[in-house]
């Protein structure tokens, strides 16, 4: 029988990275379930993880506002994190 399910990796920094250069503002669960074609606790958890680098802060249950690209800056300086 055929395997129905693979496994993904995914670069958290340079998915981040392409919601700022993308300029949108905020990033919905169900925009991530679409793009990705992952589970909506999947996306969950990516934003969750993009939230603790940075690049995310959470807005409302299902929802995240991205982080502005000069703010992400001094983020990154100031936990001395390297892109």
């Amino acid at each position: 029988m055929p395997k129905t399910t693979l496994s993904v990796k995914i670069n958290l920094r340079l998915l981040g990275r392409r919601f700022i250069e993308t300029g949108k503002t905020f990033i919905k669960i169900s925009d991530l379930v679409y793009e990705l074609g992952v589970s909506p606790q999947t996306a969950g958890k990516i934003l969750s993880a993009l939230a603790k680098l940075g690049y995310v802060t959470r807005w409302s249950d299902s929802v995240y506002k991205v982080v502005a690209r000069r703010d992400l800056d001094t983020f990154i300086k100031f936990k001395k994190y390297r892109y």
